[in-house]
């Protein structure tokens, strides 16, 4: 993809407003410190890296411009597919290029083929290409943040270059009843009937993403869904998620 195509696609990305309200405690994250504590040490020393891990639409993206602006720094985004290249050496270029500017707070965001464990490499380049990636993370005089939903498959040596791994899980049972007062019941919880709840509470699937989805399929419909109509399509993004599937056909043999 020429440079002008991506840069222009990395400016609409960064550009697009989130569909949903966006509120730090409706992420479900596990870590070693709290999150508020991590980034008053970031603001502080000026520079970290972290590894934000878990299943899709958990909010791992989202989180990234938010820190950006806690600690009062610009965002460079960047998608995997923006560093590969299939010329020799150009990938590695990419990576530095989006090393090279300090005062920013550099997101790679879907890095699990930049990162992978290089025992699995199949060609010479592409363990080059990890080295490559882990001592620019080392040398990096500034925020790096990168984001994986393949975290098992994340080499070794790169995770010990992370001074924070933060893990994203889907939402826990109070954070769903929050999430969907806030974008289906306009912010009224006396709404919440004990229906709703109950079947909010066989969702145990649910991340962020897929309130967001909802909100994406309203918009283009050209308007809102009462409460029961966003439930049903909430009920719908559960039934695809492959742990759904899987544990369905597993209930089916027994």
């Amino acid at each position: 993809m020429p440079q002008r195509l991506r840069d222009q696609r990395r400016d609409n990305a960064s550009a697009r407003p989130l569909e949903t309200h966006y509120n730090l405690a409706l992420l479900n994250v596990e870590s070693r410190f709290e999150l508020p504590r991590m980034v008053q040490a970031l603001q502080t020393r000026g520079y970290g890296s972290l590894c934000f891990y878990g299943p899709p639409g958990s909010g791992k993206t989202a989180l990234a411009p938010h820190l950006a602006e806690q600690m009062g720094r610009p965002l460079a985004l960047r998608q995997a597919g923006d560093l590969a290249s299939k010329f020799i050496d150009e990938t590695e270029q990419n990576m530095a290029a989006m090393f090279a500017e300090a005062e920013r707070a550099a997101l790679l965001d879907e890095a699990d083929s930049i990162l992978q464990d290089r025992r699995g490499a199949q060609r010479t380049y592409e363990a080059t290409e990890i080295k490559e990636m882990l001592q620019n993370t080392e040398r990096h005089k500034g925020v790096f943040i990168c984001t994986t939903n393949l975290f098992d498959c994340i080499d070794r040596a790169a995770l010990r270059r992370f001074t924070f791994k933060i893990r994203f899980k889907t939402l826990a049972r109070e954070q769903r009843h929050a999430m969907f007062v806030s974008e289906a019941l306009g912010g009224q919880a006396e709404r919440l009937s004990p229906e709703l709840q109950h079947r909010m509470d066989l969702l145990d699937q649910l991340c962020l993403g897929d309130f967001a989805a909802v909100q994406r399929q309203a918009g283009i419909l050209g308007g809102g869904f009462d409460a029961l109509e966003f439930l049903e399509q909430l009920e719908a993004e559960h039934r695809i998620k492959p742990e759904v599937r899987e544990s369905r056909s597993v209930g089916f043999m027994q």
